[in-house]
């Protein structure tokens, strides 16, 4: 892990100044502590602020030191020193089957710290490489579970679920999983265009929904306002003059005004003949 290369990395001249062999050194980076838990044996401790001190004499937990200058009695005593800062590790990829069949892969980051270092040193030997493999059911356990839509839209949702499925696990280990997130989530091209293409024909949908809607509200007000007009002489009228008044801002534009009423007007008289016509040949 990162942080276990760090620590090991810039500390081991001071484990072999601190009295820790060259045997006991490869023990501590093939054991995997991750730099989290070191032990020490020399005499004079100093624990710096973020260290707490597991005491062991003659192999039996006997204290917990706080931070400061200790001592340990040759021979007898032993300390295993705990960080107590928050550390992050992320999670390798993991190919995931989702609810409806799809592969996804999966990453995330974790966020912990040790709350109670007499547990995490006695309870559990590699507590860093057990939350992570927690995490990693949890999340293949959690996410099979359902759909690449729910997958991708509740993610946040997904991470909270995840988190208080380690938690009340890693406390009872001595450790405080403070919050995990879901970093990445990738799937194959493939299934990318078909997200894409079912994505336009959704937009597509949406479009032609509500053109279609727009073209049923016009028709509807247009029908209202015919039916007004019917109803109302003056009110065509009006329209009438409104209209005349739009298309006389055109300059260069010359029309021939017919008023309505010639036509009503020549309706009664065409209609007047036709009676007097047929009074005539009943006559």
């Amino acid at each position: 892990m990162n942080s276990s290369k760090r620590i090991l990395s810039t500390g081991t001249q001071y484990l072999l100044k601190n009295g820790v062999s060259g045997k006991s050194l490869t023990s501590i980076i093939s054991n995997g502590y991750g730099g989290y838990i070191v032990p020490k044996r020399n005499f004079f401790t100093v624990l710096n602020q973020y260290e707490r001190g597991v005491t062991f004499t003659l192999g039996k937990l006997t204290s917990v030191k706080e931070p400061g200058f200790r001592m340990l009695i040759p021979l007898l005593q032993t300390m295993e020193v705990v960080d107590m800062r928050t550390f992050s590790f992320p999670l390798e990829k993991q190919e995931i089957i989702t609810r409806d069949n799809i592969s996804l892969k999966v990453d995330a980051i974790v966020y912990y710290r040790v709350k109670d270092p007499e547990r995490a040193v006695c309870q559990v030997s590699n507590h860093d490489q057990i939350i992570k493999e927690l995490a990693q059911i949890k999340i293949r356990e959690l996410l099979s579970q359902n759909t690449l839509d729910e997958v991708l839209h509740n993610r946040d949702k997904f991470s909270v679920e995840i988190f208080e499925g380690i938690k009340e696990t890693a406390e009872s280990w001595g450790v405080t999983v403070e919050r995990i997130s879901l970093k990445d989530i990738k799937f194959e091209e493939g299934m990318i265009r078909a997200m894409a293409k079912k994505a336009e024909a959704e937009r597509l949908r949406e479009a032609k929904i509500i053109n279609a809607k727009s073209e049923a509200e016009t028709s509807q007000q247009l029908l209202e306002a015919a039916l007004t007009l019917e109803k109302s002489p003056l009110a065509i009228k009006l329209r009438e003059l409104d209209t005349i008044s739009q298309i006389a801002k055109e300059p260069s534009k010359s029309f021939i005004f017919i008023p309505t009423d010639m036509f009503s007007s020549l309706n009664s008289i065409i209609n007047s003949k036709q009676q007097s016509n047929n009074n005539n040949n009943q006559q």
